[in-house]
């Protein structure tokens, strides 16, 4: 019963601990770090993405992502300013190359940036944010579909045909939706203007709106014997869930050490689904170039792994690696397998041609 096991495995795990999906190079991937960032830079405009895999000999996870921001318009004092932007999140994650939950997020955010002094060395930020998630199974194996249309008797899951198609399994042709709602707040300050030493605190809360996620399992499976009340952790036929909300808490540090070396720690804690998992992380960056650094790293996630960062700043494009070592007993069950993340983030800036009025000179003068 290998394939049955599997299926209901994964099931019982989306039904129960719908969690976030992590990023270790969380501050590339800002609009997913809290929608607060939105415009939180200095340029005309911000395009960036990143992939994450994990365990991925082992048909894991994959989770590519992108976003974009602008500073838009000036807020209602001089020195205010609203930032709007977009991000998409993709999420796979497969089990034995059989099964493969697939979900889809896109969410737009608008952040208000409200300057504590004229030099805007100090500005707080709220930011909100409303997007859409679509999610589905596949079943790709005919072992595992023949496995769930055994008789109950017989130790199957007594399923028909009909029943496993993708449209009844949450496949491309019915997936399910939900909407979200997120907010954050955010504190940055300029701590030394001379080195350019700068502080960012801030804290986000994701599905406020606390959305149903209804169950990918069919309702006739859902109430066979095969699969109880504590296999899945609620009722039987309970098709809906409420997600609880997800705290993104960060901070981060900027600061100058010699000429050539700057030293940016940062710390990162998520909580989701009633589990927290902090992000420790100690970036070193040398200047190569007046426009170029090298940035390198290491940092740790408690419980979990700890991990390896490198990253190049040239001008107005940023670039980073990140390998995890898995710590956990996880090692085990995925072949002593680690995740890896790759970002890049491009800030451009349009400048407007200067209006040259005619000057008229007097050829005696």
């Amino acid at each position: 019963m290998p394939y049955l096991l599997a299926f209901v495995f994964l099931l019982a795990a989306v039904s129960v601990r719908a969690q976030d999906v992590h990023f270790t190079l969380h501050d590339y991937n800002p609009l997913w770090l809290n929608p607060a960032q939105t415009g939180a830079f200095s340029g005309s405009g911000r395009v960036g993405g990143i992939y994450r895999g994990q365990w991925y000999t082992e048909n894991g996870l994959s989770t590519p992502s992108a976003y974009f921001d602008v500073p838009v318009i000036r807020g209602f004092r001089k020195y205010d300013w609203i930032g709007a932007g977009a991000n998409l999140i993709s999420d796979r994650a497969g089990v034995g190359g059989n099964l493969t939950l697939k979900s889809n997020y896109f969410g737009f955010s608008a952040a208000y940036h409200l300057a504590l002094d004229d030099n805007r060395r100090n500005v707080f930020t709220l930011g909100a944010q409303y997007g859409s998630t679509s999610y589905s199974l596949e079943v790709s194996n005919p072992m595992l579909i023949q496995q769930l249309t055994i008789d109950p008797s017989l130790g199957g899951g007594g399923q028909t045909q009909g029943e496993l198609q993708p449209e009844n399994m949450g496949g491309s042709g019915n997936n399910e939706t939900y909407s979200d709602i997120n907010a954050g707040v955010m504190l940055r300050s300029v701590l030394d203007p001379e080195k350019n030493n700068l502080l960012e605190v801030g804290v986000a809360m994701i599905h406020l709106n606390g959305p149903k996620r209804n169950s990918l399992l069919p309702m006739s499976l859902a109430d066979s014997t095969v699969i109880d009340s504590t296999t899945i952790g609620q009722r039987a036929g309970d098709a809906e869930r409420r997600r609880r909300a997800t705290l993104h808490g960060h901070a981060r540090l900027d600061l100058e050490l010699s000429e050539k070396w700057r030293f940016q720690p940062s710390l990162f804690v998520q909580n989701s689904s009633g589990v927290t998992a902090a992000s420790l992380q100690a970036w070193g960056s040398r200047a190569l170039k007046p426009n170029m650094d090298l940035r390198m790293g290491l940092g740790y996630r408690t419980g979990d792994a700890a991990q390896i960062l490198l990253g190049l700043d040239y001008e107005q494009l940023r670039v980073a690696l990140s390998y995890d070592i898995t710590l956990s007993d996880a090692r085990t069950v995925t072949n002593y397998q680690g995740g890896f993340e790759v970002s890049a983030a491009y800030i451009f800036n349009i400048y407007k041609k200067p209006t040259v009025v005619p000057t008229m000179l007097c050829p005696k003068i």
